[in-house]
């Protein structure tokens, strides 16, 4: 005799009266702009930001003609375009449905951000990657992925725990989650002003411990600084996750971002030992939106079961 199947929880997606299939192109909408983001840093590092000179066209053409990097630039926009289409379509029901004004609100705040985020792409085509404006683009793809993956979590099942969270875990973990983005927005400013190869050694900057703070050498310092800043929040994170919380799931993302962070440090020492091969360049950035996940997910679950 077969036992019975265990309940699955119901998702709030169903309360809200929104299709079955809405969660699922959801979280297929997160893992789109994580790949997005990827691909974006993959343009960077083989030199196609300006493959395609113009915008929104790409010489002129809705299709190019075929070539490694004009197509490396246009498949970056297609998927960018897909990205589009996919959020305003969700957010479209999300609108009609019966979930709350918050969610629905920050579903249009997502859009504005999506919409500010293409005119950032022309504008680094128009400008021929100015930094600042490189930096900005990477900065907002991080909100936006941020918010979109926050939504998600939110309109996933509900969490049937008796948990509750001391609300200074919750202050530290949003803490995490600033200092983080504040160091990806430090990467998106080394990688725009091709900083990453100023110094060819670690832990010394050209033999140098205590070289410059001005320049592109300064700006990989600070960068460098900020890296180990990480690594000690990301330590203390941990203790706090496991000494100071009696949830497993707090563990569980305490331990897996600092492991994550443990792997994105020897990444950035091999960028700067290998002289930035665009595959670990790439991983590089791909490993830090990766992080930045883990973070938003500890901070989701810490403000809902906040005591």
């Amino acid at each position: 005799m077969s036992e019975n199947p265990p309940l699955l929880k119901p998702t709030l997606c169903s309360q809200y009266g929104l299709p079955d299939w809405y969660l699922k192109y959801f979280r297929l909408l997160v893992i789109e702009v994580f790949f997005l983001i990827a691909l974006g840093g993959a343009v960077r590092v083989m030199n196609a930001g300006l493959a395609c000179p113009d915008w929104p066209l790409c010489f002129g053409q809705i299709i190019p003609d075929y070539h490694p990097q004009v197509y490396l630039e246009f498949i970056h926009r297609v998927l960018a375009g897909v990205v589009t289409i996919v959020a305003l379509t969700l957010n479209w029901y999300l609108w009609k449905s019966r979930a709350p004004k918050w969610l629905k609100w920050t579903g249009i705040v997502s859009l504005v951000l999506l919409v500010t985020q293409a005119v950032l792409g022309g504008l680094t085509v128009l400008w021929q990657l100015h930094a600042k404006v490189v930096a900005a683009h990477l900065g907002l793809a991080a909100i936006f992925f941020s918010i979109i993956l926050w939504m998600y979590l939110s309109l996933k099942a509900k969490e049937e725990t008796s948990v509750r969270v001391s609300p200074w875990l919750v202050k530290w973990s949003w803490f995490t989650g600033f200092a983080l983005f504040g160091q990806i927005i430090l990467g998106g400013l080394v990688a725009s002003h091709y900083a990453a190869t100023v110094c060819t050694d670690f832990p010394t900057c050209n033999g140098a411990w205590f070289p410059t703070f001005r320049g592109v050498i300064g700006l990989h310092i600070i960068h460098r600084l900020g890296a180990y800043a990480i690594f000690a929040i990301a330590l203390v994170n941990l203790i706090l996750m496991v000494k100071k919380s009696d949830s497993v799931r707090l563990r569980k993302l305490g331990i897996a971002g600092f492991a994550m962070i443990l792997t994105q440090v020897g990444i950035g020492i091999a960028n700067v030992l290998l002289h930035t091969p665009p595959l670990i360049a790439v991983l590089h950035l791909a490993m830090a939106t990766a992080i930045l996940s883990i973070t938003v997910r500890q901070i989701h679950f810490a403000n809902a079961h906040v005591a």
